[in-house]
């Protein structure tokens, strides 16, 4: 009788990762191209280094975008590593708290979206 062959186990996303992330349940805006194009989404793990993100709809959404989290007023420039819709995964490149930030037009224009859409 023949030992049966080893079948390597594929990794999880949970083994890809260099950290655990967090459960969370916050409301954020995903922000794209010139025209600041918008689709809601909610963040459902969260780390310095990324999140797991809820799409609110269907949506096409480019390589590199921008997310807001609504309740503390921080913007992430973020690259998607993954996508499973409705939901896909992000890895941040740059953060910046929009509480005190007025120092480009494009990040003025985040402040503003976000100003515009936060609960109040």
């Amino acid at each position: 009788m023949s030992a049966p062959l080893a079948t390597p186990i594929p990794l999880t996303t949970e083994d890809q990762r260099r950290t655990r992330r967090p459960r969370v349940l916050l409301t954020g805006q995903l922000v794209f191209g010139e025209n600041a194009l918008t689709v809601g989404c909610v963040i459902r793990d969260l780390t310095e280094n990324g999140a797991r993100l809820k799409l609110s709809g269907p949506a096409v959404l480019p390589a590199q975008l921008t997310l807001i989290e609504m309740a503390t007023g921080k913007a992430h420039a973020c690259e998607v590593s993954w996508r499973r819709l409705p939901e896909i995964g992000v890895r941040f490149v740059s953060s910046q708290d929009l509480e005190t930030v007025r120092t480009t037009p494009a990040l003025e224009r985040l402040r503003r979206l976000w100003l515009d859409a936060r609960p109040r």
